[in-house]
């Protein structure tokens, strides 16, 4: 068995659930579910969620496809050719490449303990969950009429710390695409949850995000005690500043983290200059291995002619003198 396919049976089952990502117009995928319901090598056969697909949606023989799965709590995705099209909403698909964690890897990642809450909004359509995020987080200004003028309120402060209720820490992995927690609740893919984060670097600043959940597994636990589901979120609407207020939380963690393993202090310009250091070493040993093997398989080989090889001319008439001048002189 090849190690391509061998990373297969790693990561594939049968009656296993996949978001199947169809290519469409203007670049955007179109999303769909499907069900494992024969795996052999690196042939799939999907049973689709639904009877027939969008107009616009490619589905024929030869299209590519896009594949996220989850195993054993983290995500994953594979390419996939359509080689066969059935009438009963199945694909037979062949698996290409390989299997690579489907974790918006382009940000980093650490784990913590991040105050933060989470509601799941009911009865709202997707849309109307978004206009109140961004009503939350761009308030309209107030205006009032005084005199006859019409004035313009200033925003107000954001909540000082002391201010500021606090939930709870929770275990959380984070990056600047999204966030994996642990909760009692099972959350069913897709749904839009809304969320606010707790995160305190100089001062205690609160980022609202809406997330979509996008992979969740249930975790083992002890008998008598509630369960608890691994639950990846992505964050669906937050603003850039936010983000970027995410990420450095992020890089402030991971510095401090390898601050405390050093002893001291560390910044990024240190890591930097440690990474090209540790590779010019690298490079200087390397170099310095292969000159040296060349001069030893010289040396050997200059032994060998001069053992092995046929003297010239001119030596062999030296040779021939030198006994002569000893025959001749042999107290010399």
């Amino acid at each position: 068995m090849s190690d391509e396919l061998f990373n297969y049976y790693k990561y594939f089952d049968l009656d296993q659930r996949i978001e199947v990502r169809f290519p469409r117009a203007q670049n955007v995928s179109f999303r769909e579910w499907g069900v494992v319901t024969l795996f052999d090598g690196d042939l799939l056969v999907l049973q689709l969620s639904r009877d027939s697909l969008p107009e616009n949606v490619s589905a024929r023989t030869g299209t590519i496809l896009d594949l996220r799965l989850g195993k054993g709590g983290y995500g994953y995705c594979c390419r996939a050719i359509i080689v066969e099209e059935h009438g009963d909403a199945r694909l037979t698909v062949r698996l290409i490449g390989e299997v690579i964690p489907d974790e918006l890897r382009e940000y980093y990642r650490i784990d913590a303990y991040i105050p933060l809450r989470y509601s799941v909004p009911r009865g709202l359509s997707d849309h109307e969950i978004r206009q109140r995020w961004r009503a939350r987080r761009y308030p309209p200004p107030t205006t009032v009429e005084a005199q006859g003028a019409s004035l313009t309120t200033p925003p107000q402060e954001p909540p000082r710390e002391e201010e500021l209720s606090q939930p709870p820490p929770l275990a959380a992995n984070i990056s600047g695409s999204g966030i994996r927690i642990r909760i009692t609740e099972e959350l069913s893919v897709d749904t839009l949850v809304d969320m606010e984060l707790f995160l305190s670097q100089d001062k205690l600043r609160v980022v609202p995000v809406v997330c979509q959940v996008v992979h969740v597994a249930a975790l083992r636990h002890k008998a008598g005690e509630p369960p608890l589901f691994s639950t990846a979120l992505r964050f669906l609407c937050i603003d850039e500043r936010d983000r970027d207020m995410v990420v450095g939380f992020v890089s402030a963690a991971q510095l401090e983290h390898l601050r405390i393993m050093r002893g001291g202090n560390v910044s990024v310009t240190e890591l930097e200059y440690a990474e090209y250091s540790r590779h010019r070493r690298l490079r200087r040993i390397i170099v310095g291995i292969i000159v040296v093997t060349l001069i030893i398989v010289a040396v050997v080989v200059l032994i060998i002619s001069r053992i092995n090889g046929k003297k010239g001319e001119i030596e062999q008439t030296y040779e021939r003198e030198i006994k002569k001048y000893r025959h001749i002189v042999p107290w010399r």
